[in-house]
């Protein structure tokens, strides 16, 4: 799907959280999206990547083409498990919507109370970035 790179990029993210950090985030009474996403990454912490890469099926499930552009995250330790759990927190914490109000200049910074401007640094010259009108 169209943002099955935006996803792979969190979950690339989440699964390189230091392992004491992520167990102290288990502890903490977290949504069941986030709990499975920690418990999938406690369940992978004693898996060497070695072993996952030897699995080819799950290597090839882990490409995704988008036009020029080929995504393999199958070097990342994560199976297909984690991925499902990882699309599962993506769809719960609307991750899309959010995607949708950056490219928008949404104030989505709630901390600064401004719009996030990512997208506008990767933008072409000539794009118009709008905010505020």
């Amino acid at each position: 799907s169209s943002h099955f790179g935006s996803i792979c990029a969190a979950a690339i993210s989440l699964f390189r959280v230091p392992r004491p950090v992520a167990r102290g985030l288990a502890t903490m009474p977290l949504p069941p999206a986030w709990s499975d996403v920690f418990s999938q990454a406690e369940r992978l912490s004693g898996t060497h990547l070695r072993s996952l890469m030897q699995d080819q099926v799950r290597n090839d499930s882990m490409f995704v083409k988008c036009g020029d552009i080929v995504l393999d995250y199958c070097r990342e330790k994560v199976d297909q498990q984690a991925m499902e759990k990882l699309f599962a927190l993506a769809q719960a914490t609307d991750v899309e919507g959010k995607k949708k109000k950056m490219y928008e200049g949404v104030k989505i910074n709630e901390t600064e109370g401004r719009p996030v401007l990512h997208v506008a640094l990767r933008a072409a010259r000539d794009a118009s970035i709008c905010v505020d009108g």
